[in-house]
């Protein structure tokens, strides 16, 4: 069942990456970045009860926060 959650949590992940227009140039990178933050934030909210907390909202707020990251991130390292 975990590696469902972890599937899905890849898929909002990208989905939203995707929406946003995020691209580093390397789609394997990218990848593998979304699968990164699929799993930290799986971490993070391992004890959530999402029968009350809103995951979307919550999914699209993280993965927002990472794209940010990861774009600033591209400016200070290139």
């Amino acid at each position: 069942m975990n590696n469902i959650k972890l599937i899905e949590t890849v898929a909002d992940i990208s989905y939203i990456a995707g929406f946003k227009k995020h691209y580093s140039g390397n789609s394997r990178l990218d990848i593998s970045e979304y699968i990164l933050w699929a799993k930290e934030f799986e971490q993070l909210n391992k004890d959530t009860d999402w029968d009350c907390d809103d995951y979307m909202l919550a999914i699209e707020k993280y993965a927002n926060e990472k794209i940010k990251q990861s774009i600033n991130d591209q400016f200070v390292i290139n």
